[in-house]
């Protein structure tokens, strides 16, 4: 189950999925933002990061790090058939209007996600890591759920510039990545750079994206 889960009498949803890192700081933000945008809000627990939020298996990224598994596809089985219904089914919600979040790998799984399934109206993709070997490539080849009605992707200025060179070409990548989803879905997609390095300031990014959908 999804924790915390901010509630609002509103049949509009964000289901987030953030790095561990930034959840405890953020949930008073959250609460903030829930209340100003008219928006329940569930936090996803309980992630493998590297290996839940991957498409494929790929090399990690840093000396020593560990290998991405590959598993999305097996975690959004369980989102879409096991947390999503729970949580809707505790919060007494119909006809919702969903949004997937994520942030950094789970922003890629977003993006990935909207090719995979129906269940959600919107994706919002904040820093994702869209330079994910082969992604854009795949995502060529792939169709966008025609339930789809928005996409945001927001991307600090600075992240173009990471030593790491798969990470190097994520603004490039980003920009082909929006490019395909215009191309491919009838959604209003909306890709902007902002203020900033990888993620970070965090809450701006989250309300820039919040006030995007609203659009």
């Amino acid at each position: 189950m999804p924790l915390p889960i901010i509630k609002q009498s509103t049949n509009k949803i964000y289901y987030m999925i953030l790095p561990e890192g930034i959840k405890g700081d953020l949930y008073d933000g959250l609460k903030g933002l829930s209340g100003k945008h008219g928006i329940s809000i569930a936090v996803i627990e309980d992630v493998n990061w590297n290996d839940d939020l991957t498409p494929w298996p790929a090399e990690g990224v840093f000396k020593k790090a560990k290998p991405f598994g590959g598993k999305a596809a097996a975690f959004l089985d369980k989102l879409t058939h096991e947390i999503i219904p729970e949580t809707e089914m505790d919060l007494g919600l119909e006809d919702a209007e969903r949004t997937l979040l994520g942030v950094s790998l789970s922003g890629l799984f977003a993006v990935w996600a909207a090719f995979n399934t129906d269940a959600f109206a919107n994706i919002i993709s904040i820093s994702g890591s869209l330079w994910y070997d082969g992604f854009v490539e795949w995502m060529k080849e792939q169709t966008p759920s025609s339930q789809l009605k928005k996409v945001c992707m927001l991307l600090g200025e600075k992240e173009k510039n990471s030593k790491e060179k798969r990470m190097a070409t994520v603004e490039e990548r980003t920009l082909a990545a929006a490019d395909i989803l215009k191309a491919k879905s009838q959604a209003a997609v909306s890709f902007e750079i902002v203020e900033g390095t990888h993620f970070s300031p965090i809450l701006p990014r989250l309300e820039r994206a919040m006030m995007a959908l609203e659009v």
